[in-house]
């Protein structure tokens, strides 16, 4: 694979994903790492709860001492140095800097965002989350209070105001995203602690069986709840996973043809939709963009490397410029999280 071209960021208003993770406030400790610090891997007498929690004299939820995101921004923002990754500049501030593999909440290589996830708890519609089953009630008809199965870090699910009837599949739910819908403070099994109970129907590979497991190219990236995990937050080393995880909330976006009638909400209504294939190997084409290289990491493409998500997407946020054609095409209206200006990532594959 070609190296990183410098390709701006490009974000859509999802639900889905967000890249600030609980760090502590107030462990003396230096920057800390995934799996490190606050996050995992906790020893019998561990100060780390306290960084993040108080057992008596909590001021928000889950007895924490502040609430998120502001808890994961007081490490993680762009004034804070209790960690080496700023998500909100997209920026690596640990040994020879760099930028961040998501892109940046606000800014993203000096330049203002002009789409991104969600962080601060506000409802947003989860592009392309409509289920395949016969529900007006989207995720709801599972993860509720009633059902026992209520979604962990985001506990208010609401029916969604633009579901259909059947026999018409649930669509664009909306979701109220903070940093922990998508990351595990607490440390885990997979690449930057994202969470594990995303369960879309088609999995790659699995841990614990029916949950998608993410993994990486990076040192000990296949274990990175193990000793011996070295992050490398600037080089995109990605290994298998990452795609099938995002579409734990962008559920359909997994279907070449919509199993049901789908509305996106671009003036033509529920109507069967097509869609780009994913996790396939790009074999001699030929992109700048990063793939998941599933045979392990090399510099160079090789004819395994598959397209995914991130392959034409940042995780937090994109400054990518949209315009004529480009712009304002639904359902996001806005520069969709994408790595390039108006379509760049079609043509960097496709050389029309």
């Amino acid at each position: 694979m070609k190296g990183p071209r410098t390709a701006k960021p490009l974000s859509t208003t999802l639900a889905a994903a967000a890249l600030a993770i609980v760090l502590a406030l107030l462990i003396p400790l230096g920057a800390a790492h995934a799996n490190n610090g606050p996050h995992g891997n906790y020893s019998a007498t561990t100060d780390a709860c306290a960084g993040c929690h108080r057992a008596h004299s909590a001021a928000a939820e889950g007895l924490l001492i502040e609430a998120v995101p502001n808890l994961c921004l007081s490490c993680h923002g762009a004034a804070a140095s209790g960690a080496q990754t700023d998500v909100e500049s997209g920026a690596y501030n640990g040994a020879g800097g760099g930028d961040l593999l998501g892109g940046g909440f606000v800014s993203y290589q000096g330049v203002a965002v002009t789409s991104s996830h969600s962080i601060d708890g506000s409802w947003q519609n989860a592009w392309g989350s409509g289920t395949t089953w016969n529900s007006t009630w989207d995720c709801l008809g599972c993860h509720s209070d009633e059902s026992g199965l209520p979604w962990p870090g985001a506990p208010e699910w609401l029916k969604s105001p633009n579901a259909l009837p059947q026999p018409y599949s649930g669509q664009n739910v909306m979701m109220p995203l903070t940093c922990t819908s998508c990351h595990e403070p607490h440390g885990g099994r997979n690449y930057r602690l994202l969470q594990q109970r995303m369960h879309p129907p088609t999995m790659q590979q699995e841990d614990p069986p029916g949950y998608v497991l993410v993994t990486s190219n990076e040192t000990g990236g296949q274990n990175p709840d193990q000793a011996g995990y070295v992050p490398d937050y600037t080089t995109p080393r990605y290994r298998l996973g990452l795609g099938d995880w995002c579409t734990g909330c962008h559920f359909t976006y997994q279907q070449e043809v919509s199993v049901k009638p789908f509305n996106a909400e671009d003036g033509k209504g529920a109507i069967i939709r097509y869609r780009h294939k994913m996790n396939t190997a790009l074999g001699a084409i030929s992109t700048g963009l990063p793939l998941e290289q599933k045979d392990g990491y090399s510099s160079t493409q090789q004819a395994t490397d598959q397209l995914f998500c991130g392959t034409c997407h940042y995780a937090h946020g994109s400054t990518a410029v949209v315009s004529g054609l480009a712009a304002n095409v639904a359902p996001t209206n806005d520069s969709a999280l994408l790595r390039l200006d108006n379509r760049g990532v079609c043509q960097d594959c496709h050389q029309k």
